[in-house]
């Protein structure tokens, strides 16, 4: 869910990194437990992982 907002929002990758962003996601989440949010690094390494993939898939798609 992260990892979309930023995006489809177009957003920086240090966005997910603060205290208003992190507070916003536990107020709407309810339960009264922290939850984790995937920092700049990890947002970044899963974007690039998906374009890596994408690629390979569209690769595979033109050899057959």
């Amino acid at each position: 869910m992260v990892m979309e907002w930023v995006i489809a929002c177009d957003q920086p990758f240090e966005e997910v990194e603060r205290l208003e962003f992190k507070a916003m996601l536990d107020y709407t989440h309810h339960t009264g437990t922290s939850l984790k949010i995937p920092g700049r690094n990890g947002i970044k390494r899963r974007l690039m992982k998906m374009g890596t993939d994408k690629i390979e898939e569209v690769r595979k798609m033109f050899s057959v």
